[in-house]
């Protein structure tokens, strides 16, 4: 057996299926995050956010939060955020190695845009061999299933 043998086995990418769970439960607590964040913002400035540039920076902080959300949860966790733990996943480089912070926040950002196009970041899966999505070969990252 060869080691890239070895490493398929012991390295499995993770499904569809399991993505997507983790990628709910996250929602779910970076959801109450920026709920939260809402709540306090309404609070210090007491506005209801009626003007564009208003808007505009919301879009922009909640942004901000998912991009920190998850590079921080993905640094901190050894590539996993909560929801990830519980289905078993995790984040690696290409060469099951730790991925930079560089490449975690490129990541997180790509994910966002490329699941605003219609969720075609995670369709991409089902058209790739190695099961990678497109944020996972641009940002030179894979999902695996760890036991």
């Amino acid at each position: 057996m060869t080691i890239e043998e070895s490493l398929r086995e012991e390295y499995k990418p993770a499904s569809f299926l399991r993505r997507i769970l983790a990628l709910f439960y996250d929602s779910l607590l970076l959801a109450g995050i920026i709920l939260g964040y809402l709540l306090i913002i309404t609070l210090v400035f007491g506005g209801t956010f009626e003007s564009i540039s208003e808007r505009i920076f919301l879009q922009f902080s909640y942004l901000t939060l998912g991009v920190i959300f998850f590079t921080y949860f993905w640094k901190v966790n050894k590539g996993q955020t909560l929801g990830m733990q519980v289905w078993k996943i995790r984040i690696v480089g290409d060469e099951n190695n730790e991925p930079s912070t560089k490449n975690l926040i490129y990541r997180s950002l790509l994910g966002f845009v490329f699941n605003l196009a219609f969720g075609s970041n995670y369709l991409f899966i089902f058209f790739n061999k190695d099961k990678k999505s497109i944020n996972d070969l641009l940002s030179k990252t894979k999902t695996i299933k760890i036991n």
